[in-house]
């Protein structure tokens, strides 16, 4: 990464004042408090308010304030490009796009289809900036080609602990603030591509630990041990680099957060809640709600949800349909156990549910795979009276399972799996459904 360039700078009112003061007050009063200056979050949450209500000059102006904060992300330069772009500041806008890829903004196909950029695209300098993007998308992908070399990012959590003590002696009103300036604001990319997923805020993570003190306290030391995991998180990166030589492996960070994910992926690479693998005799669960207790994972989970999102990290799926989502969790699923040899124990739960109503499933699953809602079938919503949540999962390795169980070339299969074009022909090409019409109930 290239060391920090200065950025365009703007003049802007980041202090906000008691409403009605505007100067030093009448004589013998004390000025009124002034408040805290909005953070780069802030202002970056702002500036995305201001754009999705297509109010772009301010938009800009707000994210090159929240850059001038500290703001050094790709996402943030990208999108203050994108402002900048719509509101007719071409030069402004090339500025923080060269500011993003000096970054490590690899996205090509993003800066070709974005329909913020297309007032960019006949300028000279556009050729320029696409070749920055490739350069930086080659470099990252040798870096990112070698599973032995994979990354296990844990700064997020050393700096977590701090940062919780510290504001659990504090008073509770200032228990958030401690929180952004301590652990958030200084977070790694994954850390600040956790925040901006929503799965991480201040004021939400203060609800989280002052609701569940002895679960918190009692995690700590799990959390300082995940090292132990990571040998066989590399061992399911070189089963995959077995079936697919174009693989990467993008950096695996651990935070903690909320109690309410595990993991997912983003730009920077994977994301993993550590407070998420804390199923231990010695962690208390009394705090916890119902999803809480079953969602928490044993830490000898860790490789195979790791192994399950980095899948995700290389999919391509068209979007829309109830069968393409099924089909991409349930093929993250298999490839997962396919190259860390497990799933879940969560998952092995449902699939022996589900395997005994097989037949029964699918009935159900062909009415509605064409159709966009996702409620019986995804996420935390969809079980119920006995029914298991997360069935799709269960619906999409099936098929990935019979997929690749047919094809004759299993290496083909994987990368097929993981570019998947048309979730129909995919299904068609699985067999899965003809083994329904071939047999009698």
């Amino acid at each position: 990464m290239t060391p920090p360039r200065r950025l365009p700078r703007l003049t802007l009112g980041l202090f906000v004042f008691v409403a009605g003061f505007a100067g030093g007050g009448r004589a013998g009063q004390a000025p009124p408090a002034v408040q805290s200056p909005k953070t780069a979050a802030e202002l970056a949450a702002e500036a995305m308010a201001a754009y999705q209500k297509k109010d772009y000059a301010l938009s800009a102006r707000l994210f090159q304030a929240a850059t001038e904060r500290g703001a050094r992300d790709t996402d943030t330069l990208y999108n203050t490009a994108c402002s900048l772009a719509l509101s007719g500041d071409r030069d402004a806008a090339f500025r923080f796009l060269e500011a993003a890829t000096e970054e490590g903004f690899r996205s090509v196909g993003v800066l070709q289809a974005d329909p913020d950029l297309k007032s960019l695209r006949d300028d000279s300098r556009w050729a320029k900036t696409l070749a920055a993007a490739e350069a930086q998308q080659a470099q990252w992908r040798k870096d990112h080609s070698d599973p032995d070399r994979a990354r296990f990012i844990t700064t997020d959590i050393d700096r977590f602990w701090p940062a919780y003590d510290h504001a659990m002696k504090s008073p509770a009103e200032e228990r958030a603030a401690i929180f952004q300036s301590e652990y958030l604001d200084p977070g790694t990319p994954g850390l600040r591509d956790w925040a901006a997923s929503g799965r991480l805020k201040a004021a939400a993570l203060v609800k989280a630990v002052e609701a569940r003190p002895d679960f918190y306290r009692a995690i700590r030391p799990l959390t300082k041990h995940l090292s132990a995991r990571f040998p066989r998180i590399i061992e399911a990166f070189r089963k995959l680099k077995s079936f697919d030589k174009d693989a990467v492996f993008p950096d695996v960070y651990f935070v903690v957060g909320q109690v309410n994910s595990g993991g997912t992926s983003a730009g920077s690479g994977l994301l993993m809640g550590a407070e998420m693998f804390a199923r231990d005799p010695a962690v208390p669960t009394a705090e916890l709600n119902d999803w809480e207790r079953t969602a928490i994972m044993a830490p000898a989970e860790i490789p195979a949800l790791v192994a399950h999102e980095s899948i995700h990290f290389l999919q391509e799926y068209p979007q829309g349909t109830l069968l393409c989502s099924v089909l991409k969790e349930g093929i993250a699923d298999f490839l997962g156990q396919l190259t860390s040899g497990e799933l879940i124990a969560r998952m092995n739960q449902t699939h022996a549910w589900a395997n005994a109503r097989e037949r029964e499933l699918w009935t159900e699953f062909e009415k509605d795979m064409d159709g966009k809602d996702t409620s019986r079938w995804l996420y935390g919503s969809s079980g119920g009276n006995g029914r298991p949540v997360d069935l799709g999962y269960w619906m999409g390795f099936k098929i990935g399972e019979a997929y690749f169980q047919n094809a004759p070339a299993k290496d083909a299969a994987v990368r097929d799996m993981l570019a998947i074009k048309d979730c129909g022909a995919f299904l068609k090409a699985s067999g899965y459904a003809e083994r329904f019409a071939r047999k009698t109930p």
